[in-house]
């Protein structure tokens, strides 16, 4: 039997996006026709770091009935992390009006 807070390699981060854009008609898009989480002009929070990929799907549950989570309830994302990694190793780019430009 083992534990379910023991980690299985990897720890999980549970993800929530709250989208900000409103289309002409009022309506704000919250998944793609695919299924998946539509990116654009989001805000990105994040609910927690977890040992598993269960535990992380329990609070997914959980936090679908919070404010503030309760009205984009499928706008979560579980995404596998390594400790120790680097993941913004090049910096990054802010895409302003008048074009793309390195944020120096």
């Amino acid at each position: 039997m083992t534990d379910e807070h023991e980690p299985d390699g990897d720890l999980y981060v549970l993800w929530h996006a709250r989208h900000l854009a409103v289309e002409q008609d009022e309506r704000v898009i919250h998944l793609d026709e695919d299924g998946t989480i539509h990116l654009d002009e989001e805000e990105w929070r994040i609910i927690g770091i977890y040992p598993g990929q269960a535990v992380a799907e329990r609070q997914r549950e959980i936090s679908r009935k919070l404010p503030g989570f309760r009205d984009e309830p499928d706008c979560f994302k579980i995404a596998p992390v390594t400790v120790d990694e680097s993941l913004w190793n090049e910096g990054f780019v802010t895409v302003h009006s008048d074009g793309p430009r390195r944020d120096s």
